[in-house]
């Protein structure tokens, strides 16, 4: 399992109220193990928010577009300050995926990086911009199984409990420690 408490990173830390969010990482374009050890990163240093937990790396299998190069994985949990919006949470991911090249050509097609709010505590959004909880997450493996390492027992924001029960794709075909380079 990967570093299990990344608290302290960050500034979530003190007196600011905060929620729990989970964010989910994928890549399969380039040096798909540093582009996601990098977004953990780069995620960390965010203003208002602290790592929690961070996932093994998960090799799954590419969804809905199946003509593309394996996914490497991961899923993170972070305090978010309540200074800081969901929309803005988004916009701060969006910002680092175009940092590590993210070009946006086809819907669900490789990309160098992809960095999804799969949810926020306490909060539900349906708008055309953001939606939490994600509405694909519990039918991808690829969140899944990542998520359930770090939170066996997570329940998303609509009340409704992660398990595999709903997985129809995006299935794993290996894990990796964190740390570790294969």
């Amino acid at each position: 399992m990967a570093d299990k408490d990344q608290a302290g990173h960050g500034s979530a830390a003190g007196n600011q109220a905060s929620r729990l969010a989970v964010i989910a990482i994928g890549s399969n374009i380039g040096d798909t193990l540093s582009y996601v050890r990098g977004a953990v990163a780069a995620i960390a240093a965010l203003p208002g928010i602290s790592v929690q937990k961070v996932s093994s790396l998960y090799q799954t299998e590419p969804a809905h577009v199946k003509d593309q190069d394996v996914f490497t994985n991961a899923v993170m949990t972070v305090l978010v300050d309540d200074s800081v919006s969901a929309l803005e949470l988004l916009h701060r991911l969006q910002a680092i995926e175009t940092d590590f090249h993210r070009v946006r050509h086809e819907h669900w097609g490789p990309r160098t990086l992809d960095l999804d709010i799969i949810d926020i505590a306490g909060e539900i959004s349906d708008t055309e911009e953001l939606r939490i909880p994600h509405p694909y997450a519990l039918l991808r493996d690829f969140v899944v199984s990542p998520l359930l390492e770090i939170e066996p027992d997570y329940v998303l924001a609509d009340g409704k409990p992660v398990s595999h029960e709903a997985v129809e794709y995006g299935f794993v075909i290996s894990v990796n420690d964190f740390g570790s380079n294969g």
